[in-house]
């Protein structure tokens, strides 16, 4: 009974995997699909270009199933009458027509139409295209990542759900992710882990951007029934390529926590903490895709104690859409209030797919 419970439990994670799968799925407008796009061994598509990101183009034309993904350093030209989100290498996002594109070299050279003026940009130093529509829902991208393990010795079950869903317009973004993880075994407690984090940026010039964060974590392994953070801060652009980016941040936030209860211990605080992080991706085409985050909380209210926060996720693609995940975390904690492990790792593995 106990493991069909555990089963129960894991399926219904992979219920609501499904459930975002299908949120996730493209509910765009229908646009000109009229756009242009030529290669430089002359092979020429005409449809609608869906978007640039980390050095692949995606494509669709009519006659396509799905959208192919082709190499930026191989495109010669492109032309659109549509509007687009655009972003620089430098920093900048700006809106506008891809009105023509012409070959320059390796690098190529892009006219941007905008409400105001034309612009001259280089190939190399255009990071993303978005396309910009009415529809909320066409602007969302994100993963959901699923994986179950199952050990019928002692009938130990464990089952991992991470999602990620981000909302981007020209000088903003919006991310939201969460996390499940559970482990359950004959003869032995179970034990969960919940996350939620969100985050919005604003940019306010080429290379800095203010942001607000706010997260949740229940944590069985550190004893931690519910931390809530919440605050803001500052960042700033390191490095930034089409492939790779760094970014650091800065800023103050609180947080109020609430342990399991143990004696003569008082187990909910409400502190005050300074924050610095950094947060790395990198993309390799047809590879794999890396990115890891890192945070520092160092107590203002109580001074010595020092939280860590670490996320990393690698993804290896299998097919289109569709990847081998491999997720690793760590909560660390310097000084917990009450008598209970300072660390929480885990690394998890499954099947990814991204809209």
């Amino acid at each position: 009974m106990k493991c069909f419970l555990r089963l129960q439990k894991a399926l219904t994670q992979l219920l609501f995997c499904l459930t975002l799968c299908l949120l996730g799925t493209d509910m765009s407008y229908a646009r000109t699909n009229s756009d242009v796009v030529v290669m430089k061994n002359g092979d020429r598509f005409t449809g609608e270009i869906k978007k640039l990101d980390h050095g692949v183009l995606y494509f669709k034309a009519s006659y396509m199933v799905d959208s192919v993904q082709l190499d930026w350093d191989q495109v010669a030209r492109l032309a659109s009458n549509d509007q687009f989100f655009i972003g620089l290498a430098d920093g900048t996002r700006l809106e506008g027509k891809l009105q023509k594109a012409q070959a320059d070299g390796e690098t190529g050279t892009i006219q941007l139409v905008m409400a105001n003026k034309t612009m001259q940009i280089s190939g190399r130093d255009l990071i993303t295209i978005r396309q910009k529509e009415e529809n909320f829902a066409s602007q969302l991208t994100g993963s959901v990542n699923y994986g179950l393990n199952f050990t019928s010795d002692n009938d130990a079950i464990s089952s991992a759900l991470n999602a990620t869903v981000e909302y981007r317009r020209a000088k903003n973004v919006a991310i939201v992710s969460t996390s499940s993880q559970f482990t359950g075994q004959s003869n032995a407690p179970n034990t969960n882990r919940y996350t939620f984090d969100a985050a919005y940026q604003r940019d306010l010039t080429e290379k800095w951007f203010a942001t607000g964060l706010f997260d949740l974590l229940k944590s069985d392994q550190q004893q931690l029934n519910l931390r809530t953070t919440g605050g803001g801060g500052f960042g700033r652009r390191i490095y930034r390529t089409d492939k790779t980016g760094i970014n650091l941040i800065g800023g103050i936030v609180f947080d109020r926590e609430k342990y399991l209860p143990q004696n003569g211990v008082n187990t909910k605080q409400l502190n005050g903490e300074a924050i610095v992080g950094v947060n790395f991706y990198t993309f390799r085409f047809k590879v794999f895709d890396l990115s890891s985050q890192t945070a520092i909380y160092p107590s203002v209210t109580d001074p010595g104690r020092v939280r860590i926060n670490s996320v990393s996720n690698l993804e290896i693609e299998i097919v289109k859409n569709f990847s081998w995940n491999f997720h690793i975390y760590e909560n660390f904690d310097s000084r917990p209030p009450i008598a209970a492990p300072r660390n929480d790792l885990g690394i998890t593995t499954g099947l990814g797919w991204t809209f």
